[in-house]
């Protein structure tokens, strides 16, 4: 049999790993989320481009096509990951009570398929922080962050309709209370290992309360 071109064999496993026809946003997409995976389950100093390149079935020249370093494609993923937790509010659901719009803001959506994927990264990050700060900082900005902001406009808006009583300079305060109030108290999950979880229906519940008792503060009261 004739001998194959040297690099025959390699270029052929790529073609056969990489994904056909697929959009850029997908392609996008699917690189930001195996590098999250790799980023959860090793930490930031063992994660290279070419381990995400392999993990997504592609090249590391079409990663480098994306994102200029790995740092940058860490950081894009932060994003996307964090701006999946939580979610804004969709044009037909401004009309909703105030209850009902907390909660949808409030409401704890992970795209990931595993549950342990966020908790595991925040691990990652944080143990990470000292040689890589803008990651730690970036997931600060975009996770709790990103929806104390959410908070903070509908409050804001609904401050200035009369739904509730917070002077302006309090709403930004009030916002992270309410974050807090919600999402309680990581730093046991993060130390044990084998804390189990709050399931949804928990974590619902939860939210729910919180939001009672929130509101039950700032809500107009008759003379």
């Amino acid at each position: 049999m004739p001998n194959k071109p040297a690099g025959c064999d390699e270029r052929a496993a790529r073609r056969r790993g990489r994904p056909v026809q697929m959009d850029p946003a997908e392609r996008e997409a699917l690189v930001l989320d195996r590098a999250i995976e790799l980023l959860s389950e090793r930490g930031p100093d063992d994660v290279t481009m070419a381990d995400i390149a392999k993990r997504a079935g592609m090249s590391k020249r079409t990663l480098y096509a994306l994102y200029g370093s790995r740092e940058e494609l860490l950081g894009a993923g932060l994003k996307r990951m964090s701006q999946s937790l939580f979610r804004p509010l969709d044009p037909d659901e401004r009309g909703a009570s105030l209850e009902e719009r907390l909660r949808i803001l409030l409401t704890f959506t992970p795209r990931v398929e595993n549950p342990f994927v966020p908790l595991e990264m925040l691990r990652a990050v944080i143990a990470g922080a000292p040689n890589y700060p803008e990651l730690g900082r970036s997931l600060s900005r975009k996770g709790p962050g990103q929806v104390a902001d959410l908070l903070h406009e509908e409050l804001a808006r609904s401050a200035e309709s009369g739904e509730i009583e917070i002077v302006p300079e309090e709403i930004a305060a009030a916002a992270e209370l309410l974050v807090d109030m919600v999402v309680g108290n990581t730093i046991p999950c993060l130390l044990d290992p084998d804390r189990i979880l709050l399931d949804p229906e928990e974590q619902a519940a939860r939210r729910d309360r919180a939001i009672d008792i929130f509101l039950n503060g700032v809500r107009p009261r008759g003379d």
